[in-house]
């Protein structure tokens, strides 16, 4: 289908074409014959580049279309005096409206065009050279490419003229408001802060409720706990306490206390965590609380992959891309989740089968409080604010995330986190 803009440019150029035809025909300025032939293929083209078949041409519909125009614009010039005749006028006339409808770039096709047809015409002898149509023809030949040097320079001075403009107004905007600005973009951090963490609390308190009601069921009939039930158990509580800003006491000591004789084993990095780990723990927790209402798997390409991260940061970040994985994936969907090594990284990438996102959805997934349409008409809640946190999160500790979404065939989140030192 033709762009609107192109549809306008073909009208506006057939009509001015068969308005100056008409002219020509009351004034006498040749075969009338000839200018009524000549308006009438310009009509019927006009007509015919607007069909929808003309749409597959893409991009090259337009220069074709300038084109016929210059071949009738110039069947018309010759015959009628050439640079005297009243249709040279309509050179100028054609960069304008290639500049107004289509932009710059059709506008100077139009104008190199002009220049060459002008220039194989006078080589072919097709135009008079004498004396007094001289002047005329020179006129003619340089009318296009002159107006689209007057059209470049005067749109380069508006455009100078702006960015000073804005520039001016930046500055002053930028001074009256320093005074202001500080204690306004801190009370924004502190809001986000906020926000980020009761978005980031929501997850381990769903999987607490599901971890909590297996015991309680376990327990009315008659079943001690899970040992694996409370480990997770207590690890939730644990990332609560520190996303909180409480402090946890490790799991490991917890674990050993009571145990003198085992001995504790060697305390990795600070900032070091294993991918496999949580997200063997993340899977098995978000799985229970699906309830078999949508499939999660995990599949680790090797049984360690320790990466150079804070591992409560990571908790956060990976479960605000299951969490929306699991949120946007309708019932009986799929969420598979892999992990392996990549050269000197480690990736995790989080695939679904959900509603996906559209191309231009895509640049801003990663903007704070931003919700794609398909999204906010899937009737789920959220304040948009799960990615934006999350990139945040792994960018602080050295990693990076990109998403590959498609309408209808779900997304593809993959992370990359540089290796722990001394492990790969």
């Amino acid at each position: 289908m033709t762009s609107p803009a192109f549809a306008a440019h073909r009208a506006a150029v057939s009509a001015l074409f068969a308005l100056f035809c008409l002219l020509a025909i009351v004034l006498s300025a040749g075969d009338p014959r000839l200018f009524a032939i000549l308006a009438g293929l310009s009509l019927l083209s006009a007509f015919l580049v607007t069909r929808e078949f003309v749409g597959g041409l893409g991009a090259f519909a337009s220069p074709l279309a300038i084109l016929l125009d210059q071949a009738l614009l110039w069947a018309a010039i010759v015959p009628a005096g050439g640079g005297q005749s009243l249709f040279a006028l309509l050179l100028p006339a054609g960069v304008a409206l290639a500049w107004q409808l289509e932009g710059r770039g059709a506008a100077r096709f139009y104008a190199v065009i002009s220049l060459a047809a002008a220039g194989g015409l006078l080589a072919a002898r097709a135009l008079p050279l004498s004396l007094p149509g001289l002047l005329p023809l020179v006129l003619t030949v340089l009318a296009a490419p002159a107006l689209l040097i007057a059209l470049e320079a005067a749109t380069s001075r508006a455009k100078g003229a702006a960015t000073d403009r804005a520039a001016a107004e930046s500055a002053a905007t930028e001074q009256a408001t320093t005074a202001s600005a500080s204690p306004a973009r801190e009370t924004v951090r502190a809001r986000r802060r906020d926000e980020a963490i009761l978005h980031d609390l929501k997850s381990p308190l769903s999987v607490l409720r599901v971890y909590a009601d297996l015991i309680t069921e376990g327990a009315r009939r008659g079943e001690l706990p899970n040992p694996e039930h409370l480990t997770n158990l207590s690890r939730e509580i644990e990332l609560v306490e520190k996303l909180v800003g409480g402090s946890a006491e490790p799991a490991a000591v917890a674990e050993n206390r009571g145990a003198p004789e085992k001995a504790p084993a060697p305390p990795r990095e600070a900032t070091s965590a294993d991918l496999v780990e949580i997200l063997g723990s993340l899977a098995t927790a978000y799985r229970l609380s699906q309830g078999g209402r949508r499939r999660i798997e995990f599949i680790a390409e090797k049984p360690e992959l320790v990466v150079a991260a804070d591992p409560v940061a990571l908790q956060r970040a990976f479960r605000n891309v299951l969490e929306n994985a699991v949120k946007y994936t309708p019932e009986g969907g799929e969420i598979r989740i892999r992990a392996g090594p990549a050269g000197p990284h480690a990736f995790v990438v989080f695939k679904d089968t959900g509603i996906g996102m559209t191309p231009e959805e895509r640049t801003h997934a990663f903007d704070y409080a931003f919700r794609g349409s398909g999204a906010i008409a899937s009737g789920a809640r959220g304040k948009g604010i799960g990615l934006a946190v999350t990139k945040e999160i792994l960018e602080a500790n050295g990693g990076r995330i990109s998403l590959s979404s498609e309408t209808g065939f779900g997304s593809e989140v993959t992370i990359l986190l540089p290796f722990a030192r001394g492990t790969r």
